[in-house]
């Protein structure tokens, strides 16, 4: 796969920092011509020059996906520039930690607003064009909780679970032309979404382990680009809680606002807006600095895990 991008032209939300920077880079590495979107300014212009040190042609354009008029405005731009975009990814993202309560309705709107409309506006956009050439592939970065509940995180977790029925249904619609809709769903990354996105629990942020490398979700999306398929996972050991929560629905329920309140809201912290309103500027780019010390955390709640599922199931055994 070494230059299996190059000539094509890959576009890129959200690709100043986490994921999509990530999967820029490689992107890059394979010689695709990358159009880099985000709205923060300066990360945008630092991952473009990133990519175009590992040789390839990269281009910046500020962009916010909830507003319509500047998704299209990214499509057409680039469009006119280089002629076609061969795979679009879908990656910009916000995040709150919150209870519903707690979580102005404001800013959940603007979760839903970016992680669902986003997406929207930009296949809206790109269908006549792809239409016209007879192909083109959807990315979706979407998230384990695109298909899993998660206490505390309502609008991330609704926005989510939409943007996957939205890319499920077009995947059906578009079955058997050249026109391509695919959904990657990441466990907990290594990115600064932790330390960027808002927070209402009145505790400090930080990811539910086990916590899996930023460089490793970049180089899924790839991999997504290549051989699109329904649903590709990040993450054996979040993904394994997918069927759990189908076949033993109650364990699942009963385990989960615990996981958060233990692992994930740790430590007094003020409430804050964090990155809905503005970009953040933050030092941290690519990763969130959390792979360093994920085996603290992931050893003891893999043994809490595991003897969490045991105990549901000699309780049931016993009923």
């Amino acid at each position: 796969m070494a230059h299996r991008f190059r000539g094509k032209i890959v576009v890129v939300t959200g690709a100043s920092s986490g994921i999509g920077r990530a999967a820029a880079h490689e992107f890059a590495r394979r010689g695709a011509t990358l159009v880099l979107a985000a709205r923060s300014h300066d990360g945008l212009e630092a991952a473009a020059a990133e990519c175009r040190e590992l040789g390839a042609e990269a281009i910046a354009i500020p962009t916010d996906v909830a507003d319509e008029h500047a998704v299209r405005d990214l499509v057409a731009t680039t469009t006119t520039r280089f002629g076609r975009i061969d795979v679009f990814v879908g990656n910009a993202g916000l995040f709150a930690y919150g209870l519903f309560e707690q979580t102005p309705t404001k800013a959940f709107k603007r979760i839903v607003d970016t992680n669902l409309y986003g997406h929207l506006h930009a296949i809206t956009a790109l269908l006549p064009h792809w239409k016209q050439r007879g192909e083109g592939t959807y990315v979706l970065v979407g998230s384990i909780q695109s298909l899993l509940s998660a206490p505390y995180q309502s609008a991330y977790v609704t926005s989510k679970h939409a943007a996957l029925g939205l890319i499920d249904v077009l995947g059906d619609e578009f079955a058997g032309t050249g026109i391509r809709f695919t959904a990657l769903l990441p466990s907990t990354i290594d990115t600064p979404i932790y330390r960027n996105g808002a927070n209402y629990t009145g505790k400090n942020s930080h990811p539910l382990p086990p916590t899996v490398s930023v460089q490793r979700a970049g180089r899924a999306v790839v991999r997504a680009a290549v051989h699109p398929k329904r649903y590709r996972f990040v993450g054996r050991v979040q993904a394994s809680l997918v069927p759990l929560q189908y076949v033993f629905p109650g364990l699942f329920h009963a385990i989960t606002k615990p996981m958060v309140q233990t692992f994930a809201l740790r430590g007094k912290g003020a409430p804050t807006d964090g990155n809905l309103y503005a970009p953040a500027d933050a030092g941290y780019a690519t990763d969130g600095g959390w792979v360093a010390t994920r085996r603290r955390v992931t050893r003891p709640l893999l043994v809490i895990g595991a003897v969490t599922a045991v105990a549901g199931v000699a309780l049931r055994a016993r009923r």
